[in-house]
């Protein structure tokens, strides 16, 4: 077994910093895994974010694979080569890394993101600041039918929105979206009025991965 399948084994039922993996998985030194981690993650094959380690309960840097890996494990190690509509910048997996990322760098601990690739059911990202949970809706842009199909994806977000506020009126609600798309661009306007009166932030990311709140 090579280090890296040692690794995803350790990862299968558990969110590990990289000093726990290290002893979990009896891959050393630290900076091999730390390497390993990076390139797994760069591959979307796991999930690197700021979190809560389950093992030592510290806020670190954690590793974890997409929810139901179980059952996948050939293809984590071996993954397919990724498609065009899921290499875009604007899919809906890279503006999620790319907010989560924005959401680490000012002060949040993520405590979930769902595996866009395989749909899984649940919140996109769930985040904490100072004791506030931020739950996020998040949309790429459609390779086909795009304004239609933009349309549809928008009114899921906003009704992602309406859906979490009625389950707990207190959690921050916001939702993500590329930047630099037209259909985007005219409907964000439209629902001012709700963004009045059920207070939420829009995660626009652009193609250069820079994240702009509104």
């Amino acid at each position: 077994m090579t280090n890296k399948d040692k690794i995803l084994s350790s990862l299968l039922h558990a969110t590990l910093c990289d000093d726990c993996l290290s002893l979990s998985s009896n891959v050393v030194p630290r900076q091999t895994v730390y390497s390993i981690c990076r390139s797994l993650s760069e591959s979307s094959i796991i999930y690197r974010y700021q979190g809560i380690c389950d093992h030592c309960h510290k806020t670190k840097t954690t590793s974890r694979l997409p929810d139901g890996n179980e059952s996948k494990t050939v293809k984590i190690i071996n993954p397919p080569k990724i498609d065009s509509a899921k290499s875009a910048w604007y899919w809906e997996g890279n503006i999620q890394s790319k907010v989560v990322n924005h959401l680490v760098f000012n002060g949040f601990t993520i405590r979930s993101v769902a595996d866009t690739a395989s749909r899984t059911s649940g919140k996109d990202i769930v985040a904490s600041k100072d004791g506030n949970d931020l739950w996020i809706s998040v949309k790429g842009y459609p390779e086909k039918s795009q304004h239609t199909q933009a349309r549809h994806w928008f009114s899921e977000v906003i009704f992602d929105l309406i859906l979490y506020h009625g389950e707990n009126a207190a959690i921050q609600l916001g939702i993500a979206l590329p930047d630099g798309f037209t259909t985007y661009e005219n409907l964000a306007p439209r629902i001012r009025w709700l963004k009045d009166s059920l207070p939420f932030q829009i995660y626009w990311v652009n193609e250069s991965g820079t994240v702009r709140v509104e």
